[in-house]
């Protein structure tokens, strides 16, 4: 347990207060370095809350333009499958309390823009363990470039490059390449486009990051269990193209309920398939029924039926926005919710307002 650690987390606002509670309980647990790693389980019953919202305030304490915590890529507990995080409690800047400051309030009210000052801040900072985030020198004092697709962490971050491409598997965090290896083939592209699918839309804090390519590799770890169930499951990624007639998985084939679908129907189509792309709406949304459903008092919504539940799964996943957005562009804010089911299935219904 670090006190330091637990102090600088007390000062922070992460803007609600059930990731204040999820940021005291990470405190509590940090080591030295400001490493904790306690399991979802641990978090509920520290904060009192469900699961559902301690994995959103994670996530809201990882994401935005000054993070708080961030995902190490190290796995730890019986399964592997803990993240380890590093809260920002090391981090230059961490903290705006001027009372954590080491230099008294008088001192820094009379020489914050003094050079005396500036040595100061600049012998703490000399004395302070070397981050990884730093990008190398060369020897002539230079700074290395930076590799393709990923920009530098100083600053306040950037979008996705609209040229953005997908790094090589090799190029990955050595244990992301690792899992991304025992994917089938075609899985990864899938994935890397549904990531620029999603954050090319993104818009506020969300779409802005330090290091793309560590998002990528947090994006890819998140989805390895899923990928390699739907594997199990029988599910192609590869293109539409190359597969052989005959063959077409149960994922692909077009279930019966599109017979009921209408002019709404395919005005909600070709909207997803210009904001998904042309492999992407083929691949998962061709398939698949995507109907307009009147419901009741005027709360109407978009009825998607999937051939399988690994399918439905998939699609609700990771396409609920785009099927949403696509649906009020084209029939308006009558559009109340929408409903992920399987062919002849129980709805399972998500994503109401």
């Amino acid at each position: 347990m670090s006190w330091e650690t637990q102090a600088w987390a007390a000062k922070q606002r992460p803007g609600s207060s059930s990731a204040k509670l999820v940021l005291l309980g990470l405190a509590s647990c940090a080591d030295a370095n400001h490493c904790a790693f306690p399991s979802i389980q641990w978090l509920c019953d520290f904060s009192d809350l469900n699961r559902k919202t301690v994995i959103a305030a994670l996530q809201r304490l990882e994401d935005g333009m000054f993070p708080l915590i961030e995902d190490t890529g190290e796995r730890r507990g019986r399964t592997l499958q803990v993240k380890v995080y590093r809260l920002a409690a090391g981090a230059e800047g961490a903290s705006a309390d001027p009372a954590s400051e080491t230099v008294p309030k008088a001192e820094q009210s009379q020489k914050r823009n003094s050079s005396v000052f500036s040595r100061k801040q600049s012998q703490n900072r000399d004395t302070e363990p070397v981050s990884n985030l730093i990008p190398p020198s060369l020897p002539n004092g230079r700074e290395a470039p930076t590799p393709k697709n990923r920009k530098s962490v100083s600053g306040k971050g950037t979008r996705l490059p609209a040229d953005w491409t997908p790094p090589a598997v090799d190029d990955l965090p050595r244990a992301t390449a690792a899992l991304v290896r025992q994917w089938p083939g075609g899985a990864y592209a899938v994935v890397c486009d549904v990531f620029r699918c999603h954050f090319h839309s993104e818009n506020g804090p969300q779409a802005i990051k330090r290091d793309w390519t560590a998002t990528l590799a947090k994006w890819l770890t998140k989805d390895h269990s899923k990928i390699m169930r739907d594997a199990k499951a029988g599910i192609s990624f590869a293109p539409s193209a190359a597969r052989k007639p005959g063959s077409t998985p149960e994922a692909y084939r077009p279930v019966a309920a599109r017979a009921d679908e209408d002019e709404r129907s395919q005005a909600i189509r070709a909207h997803l398939r210009r904001d998904l792309g042309a492999q992407l709406y083929e691949q998962w949304i061709e398939p698949v029924a995507v109907i307009w459903d009147e419901g009741r008092g005027g709360s109407g919504g978009v009825v998607v039926i999937a051939a399988s539940e690994f399918q439905r799964a998939w699609i609700e996943d990771r396409f609920q926005p785009k099927i949403m957005a696509a649906a009020r562009a084209v029939i308006g804010s009558g559009v109340r919710w929408t409903r992920f089911q399987v062919d002849q299935a129980q709805p399972v219904q998500s994503g109401k307002e």
